[in-house]
């Protein structure tokens, strides 16, 4: 007489490695369509040269300042805005220099 083969696994084995084999069939398929799907797109973004700019046919018009406005502006600018100097502790430049000098710096 035959003896059946002896089996282990009890049913909530069998079941839970069903389970666990269709999960892992399932993300097998979900990485091969996002594979597919990047290569799809980066394939897609390489082969395709950008579109060609258009050139401007006509360019804007430019607004005009009044000769009034221009020296205005121009004269206020000129006198709000000083160029960039050092402060040296209330020392001037010159002062500031020779100190240099003599420290030997």
């Amino acid at each position: 007489m035959s003896m059946p083969p002896a089996n282990n696994e009890t049913d909530a084995d069998r079941e839970s490695s069903k389970q666990a084999d269709a999960m892992k069939d399932r993300l097998r398929k979900d990485v091969a369509s996002w594979s597919a799907a990047r290569s799809a797109t980066y394939n897609r973004d390489t082969a395709m040269p950008p579109p060609p700019s258009a050139p401007a046919t006509q360019q804007p018009a430019r607004a005009k300042r009044s000769k009034q406005a221009a020296q205005t502006s121009g004269n206020t600018i000129a006198a709000a805005k000083k160029p960039f100097r050092m402060s040296y502790d209330g020392v001037t430049e010159a002062d500031y220099i020779s100190y240099i000098i003599e420290r030997g710096n």
